[in-house]
């Protein structure tokens, strides 16, 4: 039976990953992959399941060696920026009743901005451009 690093070394090398690169999918440094593959350490809780997206495997497969080593296609995580994922965690924790609203919010600044851009497009002068862009206060 595989270890856990030989499984990380495998799936790295199929993917045609360096540790680095699946470093940086991960968000850990370069050393920690080298680690996890030699055994010395293992991912757990939050690198384990950021690894296995990154890996795009089940964090089972990772532990264990069961399950599939390769997720569905409709089922690949998709890498959270930091803004994201912290967007959404704070998202969860507003109660259900005010969730519905902040959506409709985000909905509307949404549309707001791409009418903007619109009128942007439709715009012939720079000038009128840059001054519509410095009122938008987008970062």
């Amino acid at each position: 039976m595989k270890t856990i690093g030989q499984r990380i070394k495998e799936r790295r090398l199929e993917l045609k990953l360096s540790q680095r690169s699946l470093g940086k999918r991960a968000g850990v440094a370069h050393v920690t992959i080298s680690q996890w593959e030699r055994d010395e350490t293992s991912p757990r809780g939050d690198n384990l399941f950021k690894l296995a997206e990154a890996l795009s495997v089940e964090p089972g497969w990772i532990i264990r060696g069961d399950g599939s080593d390769d997720i569905e296609p409709d089922k690949v995580a998709i890498v959270l920026t930091h803004q994201q994922r912290q967007l959404i965690d704070l998202f969860e924790k507003l109660p259900v009743s005010e969730k519905e609203q902040h959506l409709k919010n985000l909905e509307q600044r949404v549309k707001e901005c791409d009418e903007t851009f619109s009128d942007l497009l439709r715009t012939k002068s720079k000038k009128e451009i840059l001054e519509i862009i410095k009122n938008l206060d987008i970062d």
